[in-house]
């Protein structure tokens, strides 16, 4: 049978009491439902989580098969999953174990030594990969390739983050141009070291802080453009499977205010609930672009407090709204980085609320035109070395997002929305755009307030004169 539905029709799921539910399930549920609503996940729930594979879905239809090739490896193989491809890679074979031992120097401890150390977790981090794929590798073998792969991310990420000599290696054994792509090898989704490897490899370098400064300072390098230290912790009390988990932990941060007042598990009461808030179609539609929202009265701001990485934060005042964003630099290896961590959070098992894909959404409906770059840019928001404004905006329109945090997502273009509907807010914004942008438009509008005064005083007078003193 044929339904015709309109676009007012409710499309919607009643949800009913007392629905039976598996017992295994109830706990998996509430973790689900608390990290979409901002708290922060523990990972402590049982399940065994693995370093996932690309899902073969991403890389389907037009933007999919364009993107292809930023989850594989340009330069370097690490880890099981691309280790047959290594004849591709062998100039970079070459130079691991030149890594290997710059780092043993670096730590003052033998190669045997990091190798024993690395042995000990040996067993955990072979858990860490889908299983089957390191069945080829015995205990011997998989704790070298994780040995050589782990100094040799962390020699990398110390060369930029300490800004030492010894990056010139780099370039004399992979030359500049694969220098310059080892920065998005190392954070493919496939690409990852368990952390774990890492973590040990880590503590033998820096003691005292078990690498904190230097892992603080390589993201702070991606995110910003410039090695800085910043309070935020990376590590903290994380457990990361790997560094990719790590850097999407510390890129962005939602609060767990920005989602208390959503619809998620609750009962739908038509009373108090609008049909939005249940229509899915309604709900996940985008939002005004920065031109746009700038004509309406909205204004960006760089986040003041960059140390919290709370990067998305709405503000509706009298007379003009505040769009806070936190401020990101854009390379050409951002791409690759931010579709590998969308992969990242599309894979199943794998707790998280959907920070990244929610960020690149909300900057995807705020990025349409080269304006709307030079905008951010002029805001202190975006930086980037593309060239042209136009790759930026060529860039977000590539990456796609299949789901978001859509209780986040929603919140926040609703109160975007309920902004922009205000007719007096919308006046006002339009009298301070238009027509006191700049300070010839503001003096031909005072002149011309001026005139219309006089003329109307003029007029006035002239149908009511003063009376005559005189007489």
């Amino acid at each position: 049978m044929d339904m015709d539905m309109t676009e007012t029709d409710d499309v919607s799921v009643e949800i009913t009491d007392n629905q039976p539910v598996n017992n295994n399930n109830i706990g998996v549920i509430g973790e689900w439902v608390a990290c979409l609503g901002g708290k922060e996940a523990t990972n402590d729930y049982k399940r065994q989580r693995h370093i996932q594979k690309v899902p073969p879905l991403l890389l389907e239809g037009e933007k999919g098969q364009r993107n292809r090739d930023c989850y594989e490896p340009a330069v370097v193989s690490l880890g099981p999953y691309h280790h047959k491809s290594r004849i591709r890679f062998a100039q970079a074979e070459k130079y691991e174990h030149i890594t290997l031992k710059e780092y043993s120097l670096s730590t003052r401890e033998t190669i045997d030594t990091l190798y024993n150390k690395v042995f000990e977790v040996v067993h955990d981090a072979r858990k860490c990969y889908i299983d089957g794929s390191t069945d080829a590798y015995n205990d011997d073998e998989f704790n070298q390739m994780m040995l050589r792969d782990g100094c040799f991310v962390l020699f990398y990420i110390e060369c930029i983050s300490c800004q030492n000599n010894k990056s010139v290696l780099n370039n004399e054994y992979l030359g500049a141009l694969g220098f310059a792509n080892l920065t998005c090898d190392i954070f493919l989704l496939e690409n990852q070291i368990p952390f774990i490897v890492l973590e040990v490899l880590l503590k033998l370098r820096f003691p005292e802080d078990n690498g904190e400064d230097v892992l603080n300072g390589f993201f702070n390098y991606l995110n910003y453009g410039e090695v800085i230290i910043r309070d935020k912790k990376v590590l903290g009390r994380k457990q990361p499977l790997h560094l990719l988990e790590l850097y999407r932990s510390y890129f962005i941060s939602f609060s767990a205010s920005s989602t208390k007042s959503s619809c998620m598990g609750r009962r739908r009461s038509k009373e108090n609930d609008s049909v939005e808030d249940y229509n899915y179609v309604k709900r996940n539609r985008s939002f005004a672009s920065v031109t746009e929202l700038k004509a309406k009265g909205i204004f960006l701001k760089s986040t003041h407090d960059e140390s919290k990485n709370e990067g998305i934060k709405f503000y509706s005042r009298h007379c003009f709204g505040k769009l806070v964003l936190v401020r990101r630099a854009v390379s050409p290896n951002t791409k690759a980085i931010y579709l590998n961590m969308i992969t990242y959070e599309m894979c199943p098992h794998n707790l998280n609320d959907f920070r990244i894909s929610t960020y690149l959404r909300v900057m995807k409906s705020l990025v349409i035109k080269r304006n709307d770059v030079k905008e951010l840019h002029v805001k202190g928001i975006l930086i980037h070395s593309l060239g042209r404004d136009e790759e930026v905006v060529k860039m977000y329109d590539e990456i796609e997002t299949p789901a978001e945090n859509i209780y986040l997502f929603h919140q926040l273009r609703q109160e975007i929305d309920e902004h922009c509907n205000s007719k007096y807010k919308t006046w006002v914004a339009e009298l301070f755009t238009v027509y006191l942008s700049g300070p010839w438009k503001t003096m031909a509008m005072l002149v011309a307030t001026a005139i219309l005064l006089t003329t109307l005083l003029q007029t006035y007078f002239t149908i009511r004169p003063l009376p005559d003193n005189a007489s």
